[in-house]
């Protein structure tokens, strides 16, 4: 982040909005007709509800907190921002749960699959790490690792901005997925080392 005040930031804020829409765009199939807004995911009410149900609520829930836990108001109440962590981190687990048990029904291919599968891992992976580094004490690589997660739960936003011109040029959203299952998270966590260096930060980890 830059000295300017994360309100005033233009990158903060295209990121908060963003992250707010994709996770009410996502809620939207909770309350719409689920084979008008999500029609390439209807096939896993059969068999595959429950985990369907973890990743379409709690994965935009842990969307929509992310720009809360990097606004700067909420960490100048740490109880306030403790308690929104931990809803983040549960969020995240019972999403990527949710996912990883929703593998054994995709119809895709096995290297869509593998991306997916490598992103719900990553996605633990790196929450569980900020967790620990924050019961630890270590706030500094608290921040970093909890930067690598939020770029890996902005995935979900990133898929969906790779998907337009996917399928403007005549694929299916489950094609799109060739690109967006690993294009999606590895351009946002390259983006993010890329920046951890640029900064210095990166060897704090």
């Amino acid at each position: 982040m830059s000295g300017q005040p994360q309100t005033r930031n233009p990158w903060f804020i295209a990121m908060s909005i963003s992250c707010l829409l994709v996770a009410v765009a996502s809620w939207r199939g909770l309350v719409a007709p689920f084979e008008q807004v999500m029609a390439h995911l209807v096939h896993y009410t059969q068999g595959y509800s429950l985990p369907l149900f973890a990743h379409l609520v709690f994965g935009p829930l842990a969307l929509a907190l992310v720009p809360f836990q990097f606004w700067k108001g909420s960490r100048r109440r740490p109880g306030l921002h403790r308690w929104a962590g931990r809803l983040y981190v549960l969020s995240i687990l019972l999403a990527a749960i949710g996912s990883l048990a929703m593998l054994p029904g995709y119809q895709g291919s096995s290297w869509t699959a593998a991306g997916f599968f490598t992103l719900a891992l990553l996605w633990v992976g790196t929450t569980g790490m900020g967790l620990i580094r924050a019961l630890q004490g270590r706030f500094a690589e608290h921040q970093i690792w909890m930067l690598r997660s939020a770029a890996l739960t902005f995935a979900a936003v990133t898929l969906r901005i790779m998907m337009i011109p996917l399928i403007v040029a005549g694929q299916t959203p489950l094609e799109t997925y060739n690109v967006t299952a690993w294009g999606s998270w590895l351009i946002n966590l390259v983006a993010v080392e890329a920046w951890l260096v640029w900064r210095g930060r990166w060897r704090v980890a």
